[in-house]
């Protein structure tokens, strides 16, 4: 391992977890539901990355490094965005140091996304649930149909997914998932009308 990437590491273990977060939040992710991730998100949108651009910052007495991410907006499905939408994450490479934050996720120009924003520029990952949060649109080879992938590399299949796999253990426990194993992904139109139901209901019990 390079020694600066090392160093970083150590460095942001002990000093600046704190500074965005609680260190509870910081070090571990509890896995949202679709609906809790939906009702927490301010921002939910469709985007094309443009750019992505690293830069050291002055976070109070620190000095670190944080990774600014464009996106093309799309389609908006709650809360409100300008014709681009520019997204900040902790961590990222300047010159030779790099700073790595556990669970970030990490985007490449020309993807799109699906994505669900919280606390941009003020917590460490602007996203619902830090990786669950994202959602990479594909085209699926059979159908011709735009679908979603999670975090995990698997395609989405029903809502009841999100907030399984990886940090599960540490979310609330749920019901065992009985997804049929040759189940259909689930369409990025119909997990759209998901959520325009949600914000609905949510709106309703206000």
């Amino acid at each position: 391992m390079n020694k600066s990437v090392k160093a970083l590491r150590t460095w942001f273990a002990v000093g600046v977890a704190g500074l965005f977060l609680t260190t509870a939040n910081a070090t571990t992710v509890i896995p949202p539901t679709f609906e809790e991730m939906t009702d927490r998100a301010e921002l939910v949108f469709v985007g094309k990355v443009v750019s992505s651009r690293a830069e050291w910052r002055t976070v109070g007495t620190n000095r670190v490094i944080f990774t600014l991410v464009e996106f093309e907006r799309q389609e908006v499905l709650k809360g409100e965005a300008g014709v681009s939408v520019t997204l900040q994450f902790l961590g990222g490479t300047v010159g030779d140091l790099t700073l790595e934050i556990a669970g970030v996720p990490k985007f490449n120009a020309g993807d799109r996304e699906f994505l669900f924003v919280e606390g941009n520029g003020v917590q460490f990952c602007p996203l619902v649930g830090v990786f669950h949060g994202k959602f990479g649109v594909r085209k699926d080879e059979k159908t011709g149909r735009d679908i979603l992938v999670m975090h995990n590399g698997k395609t989405l299949r029903d809502v009841a997914e999100i907030g399984t796999g990886e940090g599960a253990e540490f979310g609330a426990k749920r019901a065992e998932l009985s997804i049929p194993a040759n189940a259909e992904p689930l369409s990025v139109d119909d997990f759209k009308s998901k959520i325009h139901d949600r914000l609905a209901t949510h709106a309703r019990q206000k």
